[in-house]
């Protein structure tokens, strides 16, 4: 049985750059349509008041796990949402 971190030989057979060329505009747009509902909860009446909500504070917490994880980023969203 393979263990739970070893990717190895279980993932697709093309390169990670190949990967990049499928996935990049669809990884664009995901964040850009979060950039641009955070923004519009942001302008809107009771913006300020709304970053408090437990939800929007786990959305940022993903946000720092993307650019803060290096592997298992899927279980550890996954992880941070079940919590709620």
């Amino acid at each position: 049985m393979v263990g739970a971190h070893n990717y190895q030989g279980l993932g697709s057979c093309k390169t990670a750059q190949e990967l990049l060329d499928m996935y990049y505009l669809d990884i664009r747009c995901a964040l850009l349509e979060t950039a641009a509902t955070l923004d519009r909860l942001e302008r809107s009446q009771g913006g300020n008041e709304v970053f408090n909500d437990p939800r929007l504070k786990n959305i940022m917490q993903a946000l720092d796990l993307l650019k803060n994880t290096k592997l298992d980023r899927a279980e550890k969203f996954q992880m941070l949402f079940s919590e709620q």
